[in-house]
């Protein structure tokens, strides 16, 4: 089975704030094209959030934060909550069901 690269981007903007959070994730999902697939991650409650890229290759999964409509995204969160918004590459190993 062939591995999965993940390109995850969460950030905190405090209760009371999913739908901005699920305005950012929109902008962030139209920069990954190519993407297999991209999720939000939604703590509402504690307003804490996450997206997540799945790529096909790492080199994608790498690149992807750099673009420039995801780096402006950055910037903007960095400067809504006053600290950068944490980016971490991952690689996705899919387990079988009932592994």
């Amino acid at each position: 089975m062939a591995n999965l690269h993940g390109t995850e981007i969460s950030f905190r903007l405090g209760p009371g704030t999913a739908d901005e959070a699920r305005a950012i994730a929109g902008r962030l999902a139209a920069a990954a094209a190519g993407a297999r697939r991209h999720v939000l991650f939604l703590d509402a409650e504690r307003g804490e959030y996450g997206c997540l890229a799945e790529w096909g290759r790492p080199e994608q999964a790498e690149a992807y934060a750099a673009l420039p409509a995801v780096a402006r995204e950055l910037e903007a969160l960095e400067a809504r909550t006053g600290r950068p918004a944490r980016v971490r590459r991952y690689v996705m190993e899919e387990a079988p069901p009932g592994a």
